[in-house]
């Protein structure tokens, strides 16, 4: 999800995603959705059929999907055959005849309709965005990270549980575009006056990046060779209006692409596609198929693109197993900025965003509580936080581990062996949490980094760095919450040389005689700083 206005959201929300995963959903794995779905732009409705091909994994009288409470279900079946089911607010009850045989595959199917929710802000306040384009035609878009694809498609709406694949048959009138993730499949079928597009998705895929866009668009097409030599098509969808200053973007945006699988490894999706889609709201990291609406205005250096491309790695390629692990998604794809204007415009360019970081402290950007999207992104000031200062502890990590060790610690962390940075067949997809990270950060450095993400990640509070000269000596010494251990080295500059202070305890001091001594003057580490420093 976008940063900056990550709080912009209302105070409530109608519709979650995720939190404790319930047994009668814990009781099955999906493996794959078909989605058949028509699209009325004149009376904003929709009409659909979701076919839902999953294994049985444990005994439960039932089992649940989610959909929201605006959109009518018409009938359910299961392997073929009609089945009882009822609704309980936004939750979809059914319930077999006889049991299920655990390990084996079945499929459920819903057919369903009706005025799906309209967003009110999107991204923040996800749904369908009904809109115009300049010339007056349908510019219909959806997003739903906070609320679930739930809100416009019957699904298993928590992030532990990614569909291998996912087929989208989308039906719309026949001047429009359907513009989705993965490949299409074949040429468009026009009957009539309404056309349908068949879009695959290859890979494991979480609900919410699941997009329909859908407009008069105009493709522009590239190649882009990636790391590993692989051919990958790039496919713009954009306003017959924007097409120009589109196409001066493409080569930045290509730019981005390039910059990240020097850091990171190769484009996760590269034997689909890399798309961008021009959208009436500002951006999501849709996978393979970015919401972008940022008016295509800057060409030297587009933040939304590059923060949202980011995505594709932190978030689609590495995706976490529960929102409580969210800062692994919006964190890391906040510092892939900083470090794409370092690589292209020098240090400097670096420092300057990293210093422009506010965060807020008020709660752990890695709580170990099972959380929800609600929760995780708005609640207790949070949202602000999984971003920036999740942020400002990569770049603080940068500093502990050397720039060897830390851009190690990414490449393996997206890619943790060699085979999986060579797949294409979307084993490269993988689930990952909190402590994934700290293992193997421990296991490059080569030392035991507990006490590193226990202050930064798992504490609201900031440590307090305390600092004095007395008698020609600096002392430093960490205050942490709860008195936890902290021995994170401080840089101190002294009449122009640079320092660092061993800090074993939390303590380490540093002879400067009658020089007045510059601690961390290049905020390079995180701390609560006085105001104004």
């Amino acid at each position: 999800m976008l940063l900056w206005l990550a709080l912009a959201a209302p105070a409530q929300q109608r519709n979650v995603s995720g939190g404790p995963l319930r047994p009668e959903q814990a009781c099955y794995d999906v493996l794959h959705y078909t989605l058949h779905i028509d699209v009325d732009e004149a009376a904003k409705t929709i009409q659909g059929t979701l076919a839902m091909r999953a294994k049985w994994l444990a005994a439960q009288p039932e089992l649940q999907l989610d959909l929201d409470v605006a959109l009518a279900v018409q009938s359910v079946q299961l392997d073929g055959k009609d089945v009882p089911y009822e609704r309980t607010d936004g939750v979809l009850h059914v319930r077999p005849a006889k049991a299920l045989t655990i390990g084996a595959p079945f499929t459920v199917q819903v057919q369903y309709g009706g005025a799906p929710r309209v967003a009110k802000n999107p991204p923040w306040d996800g749904g369908f965005t009904w809109a115009k384009t300049p010339a007056g035609e349908p510019w219909i878009a959806t997003s739903c990270q906070g609320e679930g694809a739930d809100l416009w498609w019957p699904c298993k709406d928590h992030p532990s549980d990614k569909p291998d694949g996912f087929d989208l048959h989308c039906t719309v009138s026949k001047a429009l575009v359907v513009a989705s993730n993965g490949t299409l499949q074949g040429k468009p079928v026009t009957k009539g006056d309404r056309t349908t597009f068949h879009w695959r998705t290859a890979s494991p895929i979480a609900n919410y990046n699941l997009a329909l866009n859908i407009a008069p668009y105009v493709e522009l097409q590239d190649t882009f060779t990636c790391i590993d030599g692989t051919k990958m098509p790039v496919q713009f969808f954009v306003l017959p209006s924007s097409a120009d200053r589109a196409k001066r973007c493409m080569g930045q945006f290509l730019d981005h692409v390039h910059v990240f699988e020097e850091l990171l490894g190769p484009y996760p999706f590269r034997h689909e596609k890399y798309g961008v889609v021009e959208t009436p709201h500002l951006g999501m990291e849709h996978q393979t198929i970015i919401a972008y609406g940022n008016g295509w205005k800057d060409e030297t250096y587009d933040w939304l693109h590059n923060h949202e491309l980011a995505h594709e790695w932190w978030g689609n390629l590495v995706t976490c197993r529960d929102w409580k692990d969210m800062w692994l998604h919006e964190g890391f794809g906040t510092y892939m900025q900083p470090l794409y204007l370092e690589r292209k415009f020098g240090r400097a360019r670096y420092d300057k965003e990293v210093a422009g970081y506010r965060t807020m402290n008020r709660t752990p950007i890695a709580p170990r509580e099972v959380k929800n999207s609600h929760e995780i992104y708005f609640t207790g000031g949070g949202g602000n936080d999984i971003y920036y200062k999740g942020s400002a502890v990569l770049h603080t990590l940068r500093w502990q581990l050397g720039d060897e060790k830390f851009f190690q610690a990414l490449r393996r962390f997206c890619y943790p062996t060699e085979a999986a940075a060579k797949a294409t067949d979307g084993s490269q997809v993988r689930f990952v949490d909190t402590d994934d990270f700290v293992r193997l950060c421990n296991e490059i450095a080569g030392e035991d980094l507990a006490w590193f993400f226990e202050v930064y990640v798992r504490q609201a509070a900031l440590p307090r760095l305390e600092h004095e000269v007395q008698d020609g000596v600096l002392r430093l010494r960490w205050v942490t919450p709860k008195d936890l251990p902290f021995p994170l080295a401080v840089p101190v500059r002294v009449d122009g040389k640079d320092h660092t202070v061993a800090m074993p305890g939390g303590k380490g001091e540093l002879k400067v005689g009658s020089v007045v001594p510059q601690v961390d003057p290049d905020r390079r580490i995180l701390w609560a700083r006085p105001r104004g420093k």
